[in-house]
């Protein structure tokens, strides 16, 4: 089954990322998405809903097991997550991509390790997402020590899942209020023979303007949560997108 946000008549069964974001829809400014339940789907229900409801050149397929994203278990790293230019034919095959994830060979070994026994009938959803191009992006935990933690980065996060890049961070209290701004120096790297620098003084880290539109919206982000958050945010144009949240796992 195909269904968007508007349709949902029960959240039980589609996962943490999906609940968690079912439940802030109509309060954030979030991508355009919708949800896949079950690997059996009619290939031009996908695309008349991409068109309909998404309409943008680039998606994210991203899963949202049932389990996943929630407080005693993340399954992070485990599951594919996939964006991509377009097409009728690319999104069929990472949707299909990310509802055979489910068959990692590692999850038995995760959930043994995190929840002493394995999860049983476990259940794939897939939520397709607009992917934003983003200017400024990365997370945020509502819990880093004693404190409060912002990291972010110009550019694609790939830069820092493959250690190119160190992330800014930006240090907050529990009143929200700014104890430290660690800004990143300077790094280069050869990328298909090309010469890039990520750090650009002028626009590499926040604004005092973005900054307090950010903080703004995670301190109104948490009252919305009974738990601990970890968030995934963007920044485009002026514009904050919540990407996801979830709890910060136990």
């Amino acid at each position: 089954m195909i269904i968007d946000y508007s349709q949902i008549d029960s959240i039980y069964n589609l996962g943490g990322k999906i609940t968690n974001l079912f439940k802030i829809k109509e309060f954030f400014n979030i991508p355009k998405w919708f949800i896949i339940t079950d690997n059996n789907f009619d290939l031009n229900e996908l695309n008349e809903n991409y068109i309909s409801i998404i309409n943008s050149d680039f998606y994210i397929c991203r899963s949202s097991m049932n389990n996943e994203d929630s407080y005693n278990i993340s399954y992070a790293w485990l599951f594919d997550s996939i964006e991509w230019k377009y097409s009728s034919n690319l999104l069929k095959n990472d949707v299909e991509e990310v509802f055979d994830s489910i068959n990692n060979s590692f999850l038995d070994e995760y959930e043994e390790k995190v929840l002493w026994k394995r999860v049983e009938n476990r259940k794939m959803n897939v939520l397709v997402q607009e992917f934003i191009i983003w200017e400024i992006s990365w997370v945020y935990f509502s819990e880093y020590s004693w404190d409060r933690l912002v990291e972010y980065i110009k550019w694609t996060n790939q830069f820092l899942v493959d250690w190119i890049v160190k992330s800014n961070k930006l240090i907050l209290d529990k009143n929200y209020d700014e104890i430290s701004h660690e800004k990143n120096i300077q790094y280069k790297f050869i990328w298909e023979n090309l010469d890039i620098f990520i750090f650009d003084e002028l626009n590499n880290w926040l604004s005092d303007e973005n900054k307090d539109k950010l903080i703004k919206e995670l301190k109104r982000l948490k009252t919305y949560f009974n738990f601990e958050i970890d968030v995934e945010w963007t920044i485009k144009d002026w514009e904050l997108f919540i990407l996801q949240v979830r709890p910060i796992t136990k």
